[in-house]
């Protein structure tokens, strides 16, 4: 009786054995991972937050195209990776993505100096690319900032080759921190080289301030700590420059107006481009106050797109006040509504042709700036 049971037990070992060997899998497949949310491919994720008056809020950037959020793209997070089902044996190696920088080819073209700022413009920018820097065609604008970096502009002519009915400077970016002032310039460069309408000269002045944009964490100031937009040499510079910013800012550091009137080579770079350009109007975009501001002596539109009048007054060192009340040309200031969100693509081309139209509405006569600015220095 004990031997039968004996084999009876041997008999179910064995056959144990026999239903999993191990050479045969449990499982032929991998079970698919947990798929992430994934961003749609103009969508990337901002880790440089603006610091702005919205410095309370995460920085985002919106690609114009689509109105979604577009941000800096210098740390942007690779999302995660659904595997197909396949036999473990088969499932191949996941290779690094081709850096986007690395997929744009040089233009023999293109100095080495303005190829590496657009490759920082373009990482910084999401809604500006390496190659929508390079294909804007900038050029050298005989000055540098204090980090070394080349200050550009890009020049548009009339159309149709004729006399221009007036000169336009368009700038942004005087503020580090204003992304959407930087990126804006580049649309409307984009929407420029295809109008065959225009009847102006215009000098686009992008990045007027590139190391407080590109230097690590974009800040308002330049590299030396200095406002920009506090630094022109208005009249009353000396006289009230330092006693305002304590008066109204508490000192606040992000509204240093600088040691001296002029005293940062960017601000150089801008007097030099007023006087040789004899601008009959200049146009400067800003964020975050959502408003059309003006200074100068002619009537002031009362909207651009969906910005409507509402004058600030000036500083003092700000372009308005050296501009507009000192040397007598026209200032527009568009203030987007946000530092760090783009307006959609049809914003951007209604405020487009609201300036355009503003512009041809008005009577221009020539205008000394050499003249006006020698007096100025004489008083």
């Amino acid at each position: 009786m004990r031997s039968a049971s004996l084999s009876l037990v041997l008999l179910l070992a064995v056959s144990s054995c026999q239903l999993q060997t191990p050479d045969q899998p449990v499982s032929n497949t991998v079970g698919a991972a947990p798929q992430a949310p994934s961003l749609p491919e103009h969508q990337s994720v901002q880790t440089t937050a603006a610091d702005t008056t919205q410095a309370s809020q995460p920085a985002q950037t919106i690609s114009a195209e689509a109105g979604l959020p577009e941000t800096a793209m210098s740390q942007q997070p690779t999302p995660e990776l659904t595997q197909p089902q396949i036999p473990l044996a088969s499932t191949p190696a996941l290779q690094p993505a081709p850096k986007q920088e690395a997929l744009v080819e040089a233009d023999p073209f293109v100095s080495q100096e303005i190829e590496e700022l657009c490759r920082e413009i373009g990482k910084k920018l999401g809604s500006v690319s390496v190659q929508d820097c390079l294909g804007s065609k900038l050029q050298h604008a005989n000055g540098y900032s204090i980090n070394e970096r080349t200050l550009v502009k890009r020049e548009f002519l009339p159309a149709d080759g004729g006399a221009p009915k007036a000169r336009v400077l368009i700038l942004g970016g005087i503020h580090g921190d204003e992304y959407s002032s930087i990126s804006i310039m580049f649309k409307w460069m984009t929407i420029l080289s295809g109008q065959l309408n225009n009847e102006f000269h215009w000098r686009f002045l992008p990045s007027t301030n590139p190391d407080g944009l590109l230097d690590g964490r974009a800040i308002r100031m330049n590299a030396n700590g200095v406002d920009l937009n506090r630094n022109f040499p208005s009249q009353d510079w000396g006289r009230l420059a330092h006693s305002e910013w304590a008066r109204t800012t508490n000192k606040n550091p992000r509204r240093f107006p600088g040691k001296s009137a002029a005293s940062e080579p960017e601000v150089q770079w801008l007097v030099k481009q007023i006087e040789e350009f004899q601008p009959h109007v200049i146009v400067s975009v800003h964020a975050p106050y959502d408003l059309l501001d003006f200074d100068g002596p002619t009537e002031a539109p009362q909207k651009i797109g969906e910005l409507y009048l509402h004058q600030l007054g000036v500083y003092p060192g700000s372009l308005g006040n050296y501009s507009g009340i000192d040397l007598g040309i026209p200032v527009v200031t568009l203030e987007l509504p946000s530092a760090g969100i783009m307006p959609s693509q049809s914003s951007i081309q209604h405020m487009w042709n609201d300036l355009n139209q503003w512009l041809g509405k008005q009577s221009y006569s020539k205008h000394d700036i050499k003249q006006e600015l020698s007096q100025l220095n004489a008083e």
